[in-house]
């Protein structure tokens, strides 16, 4: 007996249809794009980080007369701020240097006088003023600059014969990264209270 002849073995060639090379396709762009993703969410959350870093805190001094500030983080540096107060309260604002970044009553107590006979605001009381603050600090050896508002807390007391004594009594924060004309924010803030 003889075998009989093998007819050659078929040589399998492996082809992708369309369909599967779009598949393959898709997967890949969307592999990309979930990494381009990721990198672009590490960076925005670094960035936020840096900036959103930056709180003042503010302590009353000196019976009330100033509020000393300074930044929440040891590590940053003050080196100069711009205070806006409202308008009618002071029409320009008020620079002081890393020395002794501070808030005085000096500045602000004679429009704090007109704002309260205006209201007819009698005997003893307590409000609040706005106040942007402007600061340029250093952090981890890098410049920044922060534009942020906050309120100052102040109170006044009817004294007989003398007027209202103003004593200040510290700062919180209103709202971080004020984009435009920070005088304007100020003013809106100031004439809604």
């Amino acid at each position: 007996m003889s075998d009989p002849v093998q007819p050659p073995a078929k040589t399998r060639r492996f082809w992708l249809n369309v369909g599967e090379v779009v598949g393959v396709l898709a997967l890949m762009i969307a592999a990309v794009n979930l990494w381009q993703a990721h990198r672009e969410h590490a960076a925005v959350e670094k960035h936020a980080a840096a900036q959103a870093s930056f709180v003042l805190t503010g302590q009353a001094e000196a019976g009330g007369r100033r509020i000393a500030l300074r930044a929440l983080k040891p590590e940053q540096a003050i080196q100069s701020q711009r205070y806006v107060f409202p308008s009618n309260v002071l029409d320009h604002a008020m620079e002081v240097s890393a020395a002794a970044p501070q808030i005085d009553i000096d500045w602000i107590a004679a429009g704090l006088g007109r704002a309260l006979n205006a209201s007819h605001a009698k005997g003893d009381g307590e409000a609040r003023l706005p106040v942007g603050v402007i600061t340029t600090y250093v952090e981890d050896g890098e410049t920044r600059t922060d534009r942020s508002l906050y309120q100052i807390g102040y109170a006044w007391r009817a004294r007989f014969l003398q007027g209202r004594q103003l004593t200040l009594q510290g700062v919180s924060l209103v709202q971080r990264d004020v984009a435009g004309d920070l005088q304007v924010q100020v003013n809106r803030r100031w004439a809604s209270r």
